[in-house]
């Protein structure tokens, strides 16, 4: 059969809404059109109403005047047509609606049923092969989940669940052919797969009984068998049906009719002697006796068998490498069972854990397998290679790391002598032997800060640690309170399965939230492993004293030094801190590639980077505090990192590359400041961290300076000089988000400056003072004390002095309305600042300039000014101006009445303000979520958005800004039928209005 030719205009929703035009990629579609675009596509080419288009959108709350609703989500579809070059025309108005003029053919779903009945037409006339072609034309039309990103709609969901049924039974009848062709190897991984997502669909349960059965599997396929028949009773209280039930007798009796395989017109040219012959059972599923039986389910490493089975296709030697607890075992396990018979006819499993050093691993190797060793040495190993001989084995060798010279020895023996053999292994570190490829298993993957209750379930990490936590509890569930708290347990233990396996069997007894708290003595808490693990595995302890303990005492020591530092370190860090009692600095890289090598220390090689995982620092900072080197060597690590800190912190303002390096030390910055706190006489010192620190503080992660310095200043009496500039840093920390706090120790500064005698100072802290005036307070008063600081500091040519004093000056203006003088002060501001070499502060000073201007009425200027605020942001980034620059751009553009790319906007924006602590920005974030749901006529929605912006900004934005935001607030709780909500909007909004 020819593939259907394509249209010039196809649309698809066999995974998300796409519309592509020949020769261009896919056009992204905006939220607002999707759905209507959706709808229309799958009526092909008839009319649908404007009744049955507005119900498809907005369901029971249409807006209140849905039909100019309707015809504004009309002309937004149209306008996208039009600019993927489809063409606005192709939507068309014919009464009682509007029709999209395309045919069937030019829409994935209905080529996707013409073809799946053509694939069942041909598997009663040409044969498997053409009927099985057909079916994997159709599926490969399939990108995700139908109609995936149109919302919850019933039409949506009544159509996604017909398309899928409908995919779903194509998958059916195209595995039922393979098993009719003689190929059941290939249908087994998909079938197992299959039915662990559809549990009670019975045929699913069929086909994996025979493709077992036919593979020569006969006692999995019963356990497959009496797996539904439990669970159907379970949950539906019902037995299999009777044709089911069948299936299971004729497997016990071994009473099964053989698949009639079609025997092929024509050899292909090229096919290996293997495949040429008739199949055996045994080939075509490997023996595989000595595999212990899966008690347990397998989470997150689907992707990681194929991977690994890929990988033994390619080379003879490939060994699973990774810290304890990582899963190695697990995965190789589950990659032998999915062993077919194109990489092996036999599958042996070998496991060394519990061999004692020093043990003759070639005989031990051989009694493991069953073979006649006749001696140690040299006689086991000729006995295996004479077992072994020319068949195509896939040898899996359990944990070598404890008898790794061993291990490599008998393994490059045995792969030598034996053409056919392949070998997987898993240890600790590699074999390091001729042709061998090494894979890293990873630690599952954990959510990346908050998420929904779905996207946290669908985490591999919380995903086993619920699967393993309704093993010991059955009526766990993951909830709205219980997600968050779950996804925190596996973010504190690095992903890592064995230790989520330990804490979530703490479930029988404790609370997850009990169990998170006690995560700070995750060694006391997880040690409830299965009593038929092996000994290293029941605990959290033993697994990294198995690791320990395999460690030269100079491994060790370095191990133990390596958990003063957070979040990493570079080579040079290691040898500076490390280097103490017994170690050498020379010594240093040479132990740390033996330690990257046995996986206790993870690297990045792109960065030059390494980093412990969690838990295996809290191990070793256990071994170092029994060492007694824990004071020595964070002495030696804040010595360092002042001095880095010294070094790179004058220029964090001036040079891309010292901002660089000062975030990617953040943590061990954080790390210093902690150990300064701990020392008695800790202030001093963490006040020169803190001052060598602070014009990255101001430009990136403000609230973690303010803290530093407050708790320096709780923490003991420095000099008054010292006292006086910390004051003034967290005035000037707070600026943006003003608490009491900041704003007390902004005026307690210039008092304590005036008393030193400092005027430089004090005029800079009076300055910081009237920052204030920015969000209320008297401005006449504010400009006064601007005057009062310009004369105070005198002559100056510090061009940052004069960029901040007009920046203060711009402030006052933006907050009074007098945008038309705002705009000119922040362009002096921007020329000293570019004078004084700052690169960080321009975009935030352009954002500001955008938003005068476009308060001033000048709509265009303001664009391009914010556009040219947003580009400084990207080159120079610093998360605040990053975060405003973005926000400001898009409530620009929704003033100008374009949405498309707003809400991208708005994402990015609320993702760099939540990350680096900037509510101001979330609030301008939700903001704009709330005026893009109010033109939709989500009144609801918008409320919300309100809402959440106002808690965040409270009283810390431009009034009239604040004015705005309540004044929407009132119309949208208005309309959302919440009059007490929009009182109290209208009164805030009201107040505001009066200077109130």
């Amino acid at each position: 059969m020819s593939r259907d030719s394509e249209p010039t205009v196809s649309f698809g929703v066999l995974g998300t809404v796409e519309l592509r035009v020949a020769g261009r990629p896919a056009t992204p579609l905006a939220p607002a059109v999707r759905a209507l675009l959706a709808r229309l596509v799958l009526a092909a080419g008839r009319v649908v109403s404007a009744d049955a288009l507005t119900d498809a959108l907005w369901g029971e709350q249409p807006p209140s005047d849905a039909a100019n609703a309707l015809q504004l989500r009309v002309s937004k579809l149209r306008r996208a047509l039009a600019s993927a070059g489809a063409g606005g025309d192709l939507l068309v108005t014919r009464a009682p609606g509007y029709q999209l003029a395309v045919t069937a053919g030019a829409v994935d779903a209905y080529r996707f049923e013409r073809l799946l009945e053509s694939a069942r037409s041909a598997t009663t006339g040409d044969g498997p092969a053409t009927a099985l072609a057909r079916f994997d034309e159709a599926l490969r039309l399939w990108r995700g989940p139908a109609l995936a990103d149109v919302g919850d709609a019933d039409w949506a969901l009544a159509e996604a669940a017909r398309l899928e049924e409908l995919r779903l039974g194509a998958v059916e009848d195209r595995l039922e052919l393979l098993l009719e062709a003689g190929r059941q190897a290939e249908a087994v991984a998909d079938l197992e797969r299959l039915v662990a997502t559809h549990p009670l669909r019975e045929r699913l349960h069929r086909l994996l009984m025979l493709a077992l059965y036919h593979g020569g599997r006969q006692a999995d396929a019963i356990t497959a068998y009496h797996a539904l028949r439990h669970r159907l009773a379970d949950e539906l209280g019902i037995d299999p049906a009777p044709e089911l039930q069948a299936l299971a007798e004729a497997i016990l009796r071994q009473q099964v009719p053989a698949p009639a395989v079609a025997e092929p017109s024509a050899p292909p040219a090229a096919a290996p002697t293997r495949t040429a012959a008739a199949p055996t059972p045994a080939r075509r599923a490997p023996q595989r006796d000595d595999l212990p039986r899966r008690l347990a389910s397998i989470i997150g490493r689907q992707d990681d068998v194929h991977r690994v089975l890929d990988r033994l296709r390619e080379a003879r030697v490939v060994t699973l490498t990774g810290p304890g607890g990582v899963g190695k075992t697990t995965l190789a396990l589950e990659v032998a069972r999915h062993t077919d018979d194109a990489l092996a006819d036999r599958v042996h499993l070998v496991r060394l854990a519990t061999l004692p050093t020093g043990t003759d691993l070639p005989e031990a190797v051989a009694g493991q397998l069953g073979v006649p060793a006749g001696g140690p040495g040299p006689a086991a190993s000729a006995a295996l290679v004479a077992w072994l001989g020319a068949d195509r084995i896939l040898l899996v060798v359990d944990n070598c790391e404890h008898v790794i010279d061993e291990a490599a020895e008998l393994v490059e023996q045995l792969v030598a002598a034996c053409p056919a053999l392949t070998v997987l292994t898993t240890s600790r570190e590699a074999l390091a032997v001729p042709g061998e490829t090494q894979l890293a298993v990873a630690p599952l993957g954990v959510p990346d800060g908050p998420a929904d209750l779905a996207r946290l379930g669908d985490s591999p990490a919380v995903a086993l640690f619920v699967d393993r936590a309704r093993a010991v509890r059955p009526g766990f569930v993951l909830d709205g309170t219980t997600a968050p708290v779950v996804a925190d347990i596996c973010r504190q233990l690095d992903g890592m399965p064995l230790a989520i396996e330990l804490a979530a069997a703490r479930v029988k007894a404790l609370p997850p939230g009990e169990i998170a708290a006690r995560l700070h003595d995750r060694f006391a808490l997880l040690t409830a492993g299965a009593r038929t693990s092996e000994a290293r595995h029941r605990t959290l302890r033993a697994t990294l004293d198995w690791s320990h303990d395999l460690l030269s005492e100079a491994e060790r020591r370095l191990l133990r030094r390596l958990a003063v530092f957070r979040g990493g370190w570079d080579l040079a860090a290691a040898e500076r801190v490390c280097e103490f009692d017994g170690l050498a600095a020379d010594e240093v890289l040479d132990l740390l590639f033996r330690l990257v090598d046995r996986s206790l220390v993870v690297p990045d090689p792109t960065t030059g980077r390494f980093r412990l995982l969690v838990t295996i620092r809290e191990y070793a900072a256990a071994r170092l505090a029994e060492a007694g080197e824990t004071e020595v060597a964070r002495d030696r690590h804040l010595t360092h990192f002042t001095e880095l800190a010294e070094r790179y912190g004058p220029h964090a303002r001036s040079d891309t590359d010292a901002w660089a390096r000062l975030t990617e030390e953040h943590d061990n910055f954080r790390a210093a400041i902690d150990r300064c706190l701990d020392r008695r006489d800790g202030v001093d010192a963490g006040l020169r961290l803190a001052d060598a620190l602070f014009l990255y503080w101001n430009y990136g992660p403000r609230y973690e300076g303010v803290r530093a310095l407050t708790a320096l200043l709780a923490a003991g009496v420095p000099a008054p000089a010292a006292r006086a500039a910390a004051l003034q840093r967290i005035g000037l920390l707070g600026v943006y988000y003003p608490t009491e706090q900041t704003r007390a120790a902004a005026r307690d500064s210039v008092v304590a400056f005036e008393r030193l005698g400092d005027r430089v100072n004090s005029a800079t802290s009076r300055l910081v003072v009237a920052w204030e005036g920015q969000y209320d307070g008297d401005p006449d008063r504010y400009r006064t004390m601007v005057a009062q600081a310009v004369r105070e500091r005198g002559d100056t040519d510090d061009p940052w002095w004069h960029g901040t004093v007009h920046y203060v000056e711009a402030l006052l203006d933006l907050r009074t309305g007098a945008f038309e003088r705002s705009a000119e002060q922040w362009a002096r501001s921007l020329e000293w600042t570019r004078k004084a070499g700052d690169l960080l502060l321009p975009a935030g000073i352009l954002a500001h300039l955008g938003i005068a201007l476009r308060e001033a009425g000048r709509p265009d200027e303001a664009i391009a000014t914010l556009e040219e605020a947003v580009a400084e942001a990207r080159r120079n980034p610093s998360p605040h101006a990053t975060a405003f620059t973005l926000v400001q751009l898009a409530h620009t553009l929704l003033d100008r009445g374009e949405v498309d790319g707003v809400t991208e906007l708005l994402t990015e924006a609320d993702d760099t303000a939540r990350r680096s602590g900037n509510p101001r920005c979330q609030a301008w974030a939700a903001w704009g979520r709330a005026r893009i749901r109010y033109a939709e006529g989500d009144a609801v929605g918008t409320a919300d958005e309100c809402r959440r912006a106002l808690d965040l900004l409270r009283e810390k934005e431009f009034p009239w800004a604040r004015r705005r935001l309540w004044s929407l607030a009132a119309d949208a709780a208005t309309a959302a039928g919440r009059p007490q909500e929009a009182d109290a909007a209208r009164r805030a909004a009201a107040d505001l209005a009066a200077g109130r």
